[in-house]
């Protein structure tokens, strides 16, 4: 490792994450710590990893990393790019897992991205015991009685059988179902988390805010952004999705101020000898 080493962020810079990169780039520069762009292919291309008999994996070079993308983007639908493209990210996973350097969102052996499982479904179902009152609770039915009929106004429900969400069951359908209380006159907000900073609109209340950072936490991420529903009437919160990728059609005028906040969670955790001034 030389006395100059850079960041490097794992990132789509040619498509979905084009403005991310570009507001890195100036977050990263008026910091003062070089930062360089790669894609999943690039990064193994110039990265080995060697296991000595008896020893740890050693990366080289072991650099920081910003793993910022789930894939590069295959244009092909040949099988051979599927492959190609499968084993690119196997390979960058690897590096990423095993650098000793900081890694902003490290991937571990159970998740691309943290711990964070790949359902959002049960992303969101798993953070119950830590935000009981913003997780809704779900039942699931192999048939629909006639003593639900009375609930449907009040119900989501998905229909396994007819592959679609709705207020109440498809009636010819017969099952089974998922069903959850519906949240009504709710807005979406959005929180942003990254390491222990929220970035949000003013009108988040704090205990939606304390309850991101506790969720983000628990799944090992670094960044991350949580949707929301409140209760426009009640202010009540329901947790509808948890990203641990920032693709540029997730930000708005956020974008500047998350690039700031990743650059100063790197900073604090390079050592000063590793910041290219």
């Amino acid at each position: 490792m030389t006395d100059m080493t850079k960041v490097i962020a794992v990132v789509d810079s040619a498509r979905r994450q084009t403005r991310f990169a570009a507001g890195l780039s100036s977050a990263f520069s008026a910091a003062g710590i070089g930062l360089e762009l790669r894609t999943h292919r690039e990064l193994i291309a110039e990265v080995s990893i060697e296991q000595p008999r008896g020893q740890a994996p050693i990366v080289d070079p072991d650099r920081p990393l910003m793993w910022l993308s789930s894939g590069d983007a295959v244009r092909e639908s040949t099988p051979d790019a599927r492959f190609l493209a499968s084993e690119a990210i196997g390979a960058a996973r690897s590096i990423a897992m095993l650098t000793r350097s900081p890694v902003l969102n490290r991937p571990s052996a159970f998740s691309l991205c943290g711990t964070l499982p790949p359902s959002p479904a049960l992303a969101v179902r798993r953070t119950r015991h830590l935000d009981h009152e913003g997780v809704r609770a779900e039942r699931f039915t192999r048939t629909w009685r006639a003593d639900d009929d009375t609930d449907v106004g009040r119900l989501e429900v998905y229909d396994y059988a007819a592959g679609r969400s709705s207020y109440g069951p498809v009636p010819s359908s017969a099952g089974p179902f998922r069903s959850r209380p519906a949240v009504d006159r709710a807005r979406l907000v959005k929180v942003r988390v990254v390491g222990d900073r929220t970035i949000a609109a003013t009108d988040v209340a704090l205990v939606t805010l304390e309850a991101s950072r506790r969720i983000v936490s628990w799944y090992q991420l670094d960044l991350a952004a949580l949707w929301w529903l409140i209760g426009e009437d009640t202010g009540d919160r329901t947790l509808a999705r948890i990203d641990c990728w920032a693709w540029d059609a997730g930000f708005d005028a956020d974008l500047d101020e998350t690039a700031e906040a990743v650059a100063a969670w790197m900073s604090d955790r390079m050592r000063p000898a590793e910041v290219t001034q």
